[in-house]
């Protein structure tokens, strides 16, 4: 693992949520980091983001993800819909209170068998292929990964995924322990534990070799959300360098 000294110690901003429905929030907060500096940033494509259209089918999204590839960005696939919507159905108060409150039922890998899930991959990895463009990531939707997905995870060509708390290359699974900062904006309440719980995280990973930063593109109507990753991400750029998660990975391995 990198030496937690100034000169290796990397950011690494990650865009949940990527897809035609969701790209004018998401065109917002990219606006917002690319006034930072030259951040390169690692955008999870939703190849069919709730059913609600395919990632090949909109001109102007394929043009603006043309663009990104062009100025160092990279593509990871992050589930196929990004609906808890094919899966058995949850058992127990904690499975059910995982999978419908916690993650407002987007966790589509939450409970897949490896079958499943392998045929959810490969269907995205299909549009991307379509497209030409080059995908190495794989990130669950809300980051829950079944049993099964994990073991789909070992058969499939991606070189890394990651969870909340650590990223993995594959498909050995060696682990780095870096967690993500994220935002949860759709109550107040949420809002206001956000705001405390990713200043006391940034704080702790201060002198972290990496730091990792999750923005959703339902963070861009909230200023206090935006406020948060740009101040956050204009002071580390001060002593980190900025990278893809596949960047840093290289580096690491």
């Amino acid at each position: 693992m990198p030496p937690a000294d100034a000169r290796q110690r990397a950011v690494s901003v990650v865009l949940h949520d990527v897809a035609p429905a969701t790209w004018p929030a998401c065109a917002r907060l990219l606006e917002m980091v690319d006034a930072c500096g030259d951040v390169p940033v690692t955008l999870l494509v939703v190849p069919d983001y709730h059913h609600r259209g395919r990632i090949g089918d909109d001109a102007a999204f394929r043009d603006a993800i043309e663009r990104r590839l062009a100025r160092g960005d990279e593509l990871a696939l992050h589930g196929l819909y990004h609906l808890d919507d094919s899966a058995p159905r949850p058992r127990g108060p904690l499975q059910w209170a995982t999978r419908r409150l916690y993650t407002a039922s987007e966790g589509e890998f939450a409970a897949l068998d490896a079958g499943a899930a392998e045929r959810h991959m490969r269907a995205g990895l299909e549009q991307f292929a379509e497209r030409g463009w080059p995908v190495r990531g794989f990130v669950a939707p809300a980051w829950l990964m079944s049993t099964g997905t994990r073991a789909a995870l070992t058969r499939m060509p991606f070189s890394y995924t990651s969870t909340r708390r650590a990223l993995y290359t594959l498909p050995e699974w060696r682990e780095y322990p870096h967690p993500s900062l994220v935002w949860s904006v759709r109550s107040a309440w949420r809002r206001g534990a956000s705001q405390l719980v990713n200043t006391l995280q940034e704080r702790r990973l201060r002198e972290a070799p990496l730091l990792r930063l999750g923005l959703h593109p339902a963070d861009a109507d909230h200023p206090a959300a935006v406020d948060f990753w740009r101040n956050t991400l204009r002071s580390a750029l001060r002593t980190r360098r900025a990278v893809t998660k596949a960047g840093w990975l290289e580096h690491a391995a």
